[in-house]
């Protein structure tokens, strides 16, 4: 629990030697009379992204009647430090505020935060009135950011907010838990031992746990993430996962275009569970390309499904960061 629950609590502001993106570097005490919604993100995240859509449209509402949006990038991963990846997020995102880069995590820090998304609004005194974290809540927020406003002295008539849907409407599962594939937070079904940072050959012998990734081929196992280590002629080395839910994305990154072919189940995945990245070649392997530094959607399907997926390589130096799973249709 936040503190501004127990007793008031101030706004901290934001460290003058920050990197803004998307618009002039802002201070609170330059918005001062404005209510400011802080929101905590990252752009590999999909809670994040899937958060984002409504807070753009928080900002489109009341931009005019005194709120101002401020992002907040903190990196999960190394690659998210880059001031490129973050300004393409930004434009795929469809983000119009101003989002401040918080690589070193001085102002996560300075608000106690200690997640992704998490979003803290501020009224027009400077003391923080209303934090929300993960997803949903999009009501509650919208009715925090119209209370605040009112306070600052805003008297146009707003608009009705709609409660978010009753979630008994959808239907959820067990579902397997994000995997994080560097040793620094993850764990291998079949790599007990291994030399951290060092290139090594590993085998999958085919009888694989629920929820736990699985090595075959050259890899190297680093602090965020597993690198495939061999340039090979084919696929045959991958990562594999016997996972269960609607939906599975991979945080992926290569050193350059490369191809990351999908079988499920040994097979390529069928068409009614190809994720928005999926690809289906002239040999009807199922495939995506990885061009960006980013989360890539592999499966999304409207059937709960337990399977194993491999994601195999043949190009060296592709990084493999974090597996993330759908459990509600």
């Amino acid at each position: 629990m936040f503190l501004h629950r127990l007793a008031k609590v101030r706004a901290p502001e934001f460290p003058t030697d920050l990197v803004w993106l998307n618009g002039e570097k802002q201070t609170l005490r330059k918005l001062k009379g404005k209510v400011v919604l802080v929101d905590f993100w990252s752009y590999s995240c999909v809670n994040c992204q899937r958060t984002l859509p409504h807070v753009q449209k928080l900002y489109e509402r009341y931009a005019e009647l005194g709120l101002m949006v401020i992002g907040v990038h903190t990196p999960e991963f190394e690659f998210e430090h880059k001031e490129e990846n973050v300004r393409v997020a930004i434009k795929a995102a469809g983000i119009s505020y101003p989002v401040v880069m918080d690589n070193e995590y001085d102002v996560w820090h300075l608000y106690a935060n200690n997640a992704w998304p998490h979003c803290f609004l501020v009224g027009a005194d400077g003391v923080i009135v209303y934090d929300h974290v993960g997803e949903g809540g999009y009501a509650a927020t919208e009715k925090a950011v119209q209370e605040a406003l009112i306070a600052a002295g805003v008297t146009t008539p707003l608009p009705m907010v709609p409660d978010d849907k009753e979630t008994d409407e959808a239907a959820c599962y067990r579902t397997t838990p994000e995997l994080y594939l560097g040793y620094l937070r993850g764990k291998y079904g079949n790599s007990e031992e291994f030399l951290p940072d060092v290139a090594e050959a590993f085998t999958d012998h085919g009888v694989q746990k629920e929820d736990v990734p699985y090595l075959h081929g050259h890899w190297k196992i680093c602090g965020e993430y597993v690198e495939h280590s061999k340039e090979l002629a084919v696929a045959s080395e991958y990562v594999a996962v016997k996972y269960s839910g609607f939906g599975v994305n991979v945080v992926l990154v290569a050193e350059e275009p490369a191809e990351v072919w999908l079988e499920l189940d040994g097979l390529p995945l069928p068409a009614d569970m190809r994720g928005e990245d999926v690809k289906v070649n002239k040999d009807e392997t199922t495939s995506v390309k990885v061009d960006e530094a980013r989360m890539y959607n592999l499966v999304q399907a409207s059937v709960y499904h337990k399977g194993t997926l491999k994601m195999k390589v043949k190009a060296s130096q592709v990084r493999f960061y974090a597996l993330t799973f759908t459990g509600c249709t």
